[in-house]
């Protein structure tokens, strides 16, 4: 039983990568009817709905 097991555990480089270096990210919540996050998936996901919220005029 001495043998190194080659797969499974963390790995270096693993793991999602943040969205932009040195940025932190929280994690938010909304409702939604299931067409529409059928249609928030085909609008292009999350990267989507941060593109407009930048975009926005406050």
């Amino acid at each position: 039983m001495d043998e190194k097991k080659t797969f499974g555990g963390a790995r270096p480089g693993s793991g999602r990568k943040p969205i932009a270096e040195g940025s932190v990210t929280v994690p938010v919540t909304i409702k939604l009817t299931p067409p529409q996050r059928d249609k928030l998936k085909r609008l292009g996901g999350a990267p989507w709905v941060r593109e407009r919220i930048d975009k926005a005029k406050e």
